[in-house]
């Protein structure tokens, strides 16, 4: 049996900085944590919306080297 929660750190959300953009809190992908209740195993991920933003980063980063 698995049951998901949001991430918290230092009471706001656990949060990955795009490395493809600036500072501004839209450029932040929030962390969630799957939990397996039996064995206490915890996987985190990110949503399917956040997974393909942070794969068009990568893909405008690698395009970018191979112009070079």
């Amino acid at each position: 049996m698995h049951e998901q929660y949001r991430t918290v750190a230092y009471n706001a959300p656990l949060r990955l900085r795009r490395k493809a953009s600036n500072m501004f809190l839209g450029n932040l992908v929030t962390v969630n944590a799957d939990v397996d209740l039996e064995t206490g195993q915890v996987t985190f991920f990110v949503d399917d919306a956040s997974l393909a933003t942070l794969r068009a980063d990568y893909q405008k980063k690698v395009d970018r080297l191979h112009k070079k």
